[in-house]
Formats: C-alpha cells, sequence, structure tokens
C-alpha cells in the first residue's frame, strides 16, 4: 500500500489514522480532527481511505460533491485561477463570454428585477432582510436556448447533473449594496429548512458568476478564511457548501461586499444533492 498520503504529516499522524480506524472509530470523526488540524479535505479523506483498504475494509463513507473540471470541449476556455482548501472554492476565468454576460443582463433587466429575499428559517418563506440589499430574478431552467447553454456547460464544468440545479437567479448590486456573511446550506436543524430539502435535498454547492464586475468593492468574502475574491467580468467564484463527509461546512460561510463604485450584476447558481423539482 502506498503511504503517501497517510503519512504526509509523520509517522504519528500515520499511526493515529490506522489505530483509530481499528477500534472502530467513524471515518467521520476522525475526518473532522483532521481536518481541524494540519490536513486538507482532500488528502484526510484519501489518508483515511488508505487506513481502511490498509484494514480490509470498504471506503464509503464519503458523499459525492461536484467538482471543477476543466477539460473536454464544452471547458476548454474556462481557467482556473487558484484554489482554496477550506472551503473549498475555486476562482474561475472565461466561464462565460463578454457576450454572453450582455444578453444574461439584458434579459435579466428586460423580465424585471424585485428586491432580494432571504429564506426564514422558521417558515421556509422568503422574505426581506437588512442583511441582503440586492434586487433580482430567478430564471426557469431551459428557459431560453442561452440559459440552457449555460446550465449545460455548468454541469460539464462540476460534473454534476442539470436536473439537480436549481434555476439560475440574477443579482444587481447597486453602490452600497452588499450581501452579509451567510450560509448556503438549510439548517437541517431549523423547522424552515423542510420545504427546501423536500425539493432536492441539501445545496452541496454554489457558483456565482460575475456578469458584471463592479468598479470597487463587491467581492466574494469568506470570512472565516479571510479571503475575499473579485473575478473578472465572465469569471466565478465556485464552493461546495457540505464537507467531503457530508456535513454543512461551517467555513462556507460567504458574503457579498458593499459596491464601492459602478454596479455589481452577478448570476448564482445552487446545486443539490438530488434532482431539484
Amino acid at each position: 500500500m502506498t503511504q503517501a498520503l497517510i503519512g504526509k504529516h509523520g509517522e504519528q499522524w500515520h499511526e493515529w489514522v490506522l489505530s483509530n480506524l481499528s477500534r472502530q472509530c467513524t471515518p467521520h470523526s476522525l475526518f473532522e480532527r483532521m481536518v481541524a488540524r494540519v490536513w486538507s479535505q482532500d488528502d484526510a479523506a484519501a489518508a483515511i481511505d488508505e487506513g481502511l483498504a490498509a484494514l480490509g475494509r470498504s471506503s464509503d463513507w464519503r458523499v459525492p460533491l461536484p467538482r471543477i473540471r476543466v477539460q473536454g470541449e464544452a471547458q476548454s476556455m474556462v481557467t482556473v485561477l487558484g484554489r482554496l482548501q477550506r472551503p473549498q472554492a475555486v476562482l474561475l476565468d472565461n466561464l462565460l463570454s463578454q457576450q454572453e454576460c450582455q444578453a444574461l443582463t439584458d434579459y435579466a433587466l428586460h423580465k424585471g428585477l424585485t428586491a432580494s429575499g432571504v429564506v426564514d428559517w422558521a417558515t421556509g418563506q422568503s422574505v426581506s432582510h437588512e442583511a441582503r440589499t440586492s434586487s433580482s430574478v430567478f430564471f426557469n431552467r431551459a428557459e431560453t436556448p442561452l440559459i440552457g447553454a449555460v446550465e449545460d456547460r455548468l454541469a460539464a464544468v462540476t460534473g454534476w447533473p442539470v436536473s439537480h440545479g436549481e434555476g439560475l437567479q440574477v443579482l444587481r448590486y447597486a453602490p452600497g449594496q452588499e450581501y452579509k456573511p451567510h450560509h448556503d446550506w438549510f439548517d437541517p436543524a431549523r423547522s424552515g429548512s423542510a420545504t427546501h430539502l423536500r425539493r432536492g435535498g441539501q445545496r452541496v454547492s454554489t457558483t456565482v458568476i460575475y456578469l458584471a464586475a463592479a468598479r470597487a468593492g463587491g467581492g466574494t468574502c469568506f470570512p472565516n478564511a479571510g479571503l475575499e475574491l473579485t473575478p473578472r467580468t465572465g469569471g466565478a467564484v465556485f464552493f461546495t457548501n457540505l464537507t467531503m463527509d457530508g456535513k454543512p461546512d461551517e467555513m462556507s460561510l460567504h458574503a457579498g461586499t458593499p459596491v464601492i463604485e459602478g454596479t455589481k450584476i452577478v448570476m448564482t447558481y445552487w446545486q443539490r444533492e438530488g434532482p431539484f423539482v
């Protein structure tokens, strides 16, 4: 067995993984401890899988998640500019062309934008809130040929089927407008989440596509990671909302920082565990 990962952080970690798995500690509990210390999610999961294999046990403890793939004709122009380990986030460029961004913006403005809402965790309904001051509009799946083509591209880039995606949402932020820190996953402990979880399960990932970048401000910030990303027009920020063992990731807390100058227009794509209906 190759021990390149299980021993990555020293012999003590190697022995710790094997001994705890031998004592029937769950892979989930090991994963949480490892990621809380020095391990990346990918390396921790792979090391646990190596330990399970060494003990002759199956490795079926982690859940599949969307992952960025930039190979093949549909993704050939998309560029990965950077990756963050925790949360699992990727900065993308050239996801959409300038012409596609303008056409989607024009269509959204023609359809009409209204004040954005947030989920009321008691009822599950969308309500206005001072934390989110943008205006927005939802598209139906494949509402136009261009929208359908963008959804197909997002499915190819993330390796996740179109059927598991919510309708695209376009949001406009004028100077001073923002979306304060929040999570995109639905809190299973809140009664209002039940309605949303029935429609396709948990939100596993988020892609924020910049149709028009502000001249100043308007980045996508991950406060717990101390990082702010501002893609160019046509670029995007992709991140997973769950850890690799399927639990809501507290590190996925994110915000749309206030626009300082100009207008920011973004398009958000949420992907679910199962078919979204």
